[in-house]
């Protein structure tokens, strides 16, 4: 509305210009005018510059987090350096297990800023949005015509990821997927080894404290002791193998 006025207030200082002979009343309405068009074009400005008449209204949104990588047994949060000072990222992942397409932040440090932190719970990503919003509707009556309403001031991304997540750039996780392979037949040796040590180690305490122990009991226990095996060799040589794509 601010600039019909101003161009109604140009308008009519034109016609008073050319139309009204005597010098006064020329001279008032002519000031008149002048001074809409100078208010008019200060508000203008100062709504452009400095948001005048708005204020800054924030929304936060959480989704689930899941992870960008084909690999299905591990839980990886990518990302990809961007620029020369290698500190901005642009994060990969998904928001649902069936999303196709993956997720990425906005490369640009004005826009977003992201962040990663450590949590016991499920994993997450937590989007808050901060917009200029119009403070009520006098003066978006009055300025809500130069479009700047629900302007973007920022979007702050907070990657809450417990430690069954791995964070790695783009290029390690290529160099890991790389390694996994190459070891997959050593690895798979090494585990069983473990396994039967750590299976066998079990079942001779066990006996030594309790030499009745049943068939069953047994039985029961070695399934227990080599799932709990497995997960801690897995553990440990995904850890090996992470400290390598990392050097």
């Amino acid at each position: 509305m601010i600039i019909i006025c101003l161009l109604i207030a140009a308008i009519l200082l034109f016609t008073v210009m050319i139309t009204i002979d005597k010098v006064g009343l020329r001279t008032i309405l002519s000031f008149i005018c002048v001074v809409v068009i100078l208010v008019s074009m200060f508000f203008m400005v100062k709504n452009d510059r400095e948001h005048f008449g708005m204020h800054q209204v924030s929304t936060v949104k959480t989704s689930k987090l899941y992870s960008a990588a084909s690999s299905s047994q591990l839980k990886m949060l990518l990302y990809q350096q961007v620029g020369t000072s290698g500190k901005e990222k642009v994060y990969i992942y998904k928001t649902s297990a069936a999303q196709k397409k993956v997720t990425t932040t906005n490369p640009d440090p004005r826009n977003t800023h992201s962040k990663v932190v450590k949590v016991s719970g499920t994993a997450e990503v937590v989007t808050k949005t901060m917009r200029w919003e119009y403070k009520n509707s006098f003066y978006s009556f009055w300025f809500g015509i130069s479009g700047n309403g629900h302007q973007l001031v920022r979007h702050y991304k907070t990657f809450r990821i417990n430690n069954a997540w791995l964070v790695l750039s783009t290029t390690q996780a290529k160099k890991l997927a790389q390694l996994v392979k190459q070891n997959q037949s050593k690895m798979k040796e090494a585990g069983k080894t473990f396994v039967t040590a750590q299976v066998k180690q079990a079942l001779t305490a066990a006996l030594t404290k309790n030499p009745t122990m049943s068939q069953a009991q047994q039985q029961a226990l070695t399934k227990k002791v080599a799932a709990q095996a497995q997960a801690q060799f897995q553990q440990q040589a995904l850890a090996k193998l992470i400290a390598e794509v990392k050097k």
